[in-house]
C-alpha cells in the first residue's frame, strides 16, 4: 500500500468519525430539548401556595438556622437552578434510620432527579432525641432550564432502619428553575 492510500484511509476515517460524532451529538441535543420542553410554560396553579426559594443565604443566616426552634418536620429550599438547591430539614429524631428529600412536579406529578436527589440530601439517623434537629442536603434539579419556572413539591421522606419502609413525614410547595447545561 501506498503512502498516498495511508493518507487517503486516514483522512477518510477521521471524515467518518467526525461526521458519526456531529450527527451523534445533534441527537443528543435535540432529545435533551425534547426532554426539558415538557417544562417549559407550566401554567402554575392559582390554588396552591408556592415560594419561590431565596437564592442565597448569608454565613450569619446559615448559622441561626440551627438555632431556629420548630414544633414539627419542615423543608426550606434555598437556591436556583444553576447553583443548585440547599434543603435544610427539621426533623425529631426518635428512630434511626435515612432521611431525604424527594421532588416532584406539580402538574405532571414527574419525580425530578431521583436518585441524585435522594442520595444528596440523604442524612443518616444515628442519634435519637426529643429535639427537632436541622439536617442538611444539597442537590441540582436537572430537569427544565435556568429562569423557566415550573411548580413543585418537596416532600421529606424517612426511612427506619428497622422495617426498611420509607414514610413520607411533610412536603412543601416551591416555585423552582432547572440546571442549565
Amino acid at each position: 500500500m501506498t503512502l498516498t492510500n495511508k493518507i487517503f484511509i486516514g483522512i477518510f476515517t477521521i471524515i467518518i468519525l467526525f461526521t458519526g460524532f456531529v450527527f451523534w451529538l445533534y441527537f443528543e441535543v435535540v432529545n435533551e430539548n425534547q426532554e426539558d420542553e415538557k417544562f417549559y410554560n407550566i401554567e402554575i396553579p392559582e390554588n396552591l401556595n408556592f415560594e419561590k426559594p431565596i437564592e442565597f443565604l448569608t454565613n450569619q443566616q446559615i448559622d441561626s438556622l440551627s438555632k431556629i426552634k420548630v414544633n414539627n418536620e419542615k423543608i426550606v429550599v434555598i437556591g436556583n437552578g444553576y447553583s443548585g438547591y440547599d434543603f435544610y430539614m427539621w426533623h425529631k429524631p426518635t428512630e434511626k434510620g435515612q432521611l431525604y428529600i424527594k421532588a416532584f412536579e406539580l402538574t405532571q406529578n414527574i419525580q425530578l432527579s431521583e436518585l441524585e436527589l435522594i442520595n444528596r440530601t440523604e442524612n443518616e439517623i444515628t442519634k435519637l432525641g426529643e429535639d427537632y434537629k436541622l439536617y442538611i442536603g444539597n442537590s441540582l434539579i436537572y430537569e427544565g432550564t435556568f429562569a423557566n419556572y415550573y411548580p413543585v413539591r418537596f416532600e421529606l421522606w424517612f426511612k427506619p432502619k428497622s422495617t426498611e419502609i420509607e414514610n413520607k413525614i411533610t412536603e412543601k410547595n416551591y416555585v423552582i428553575d432547572g440546571w442549565d447545561r
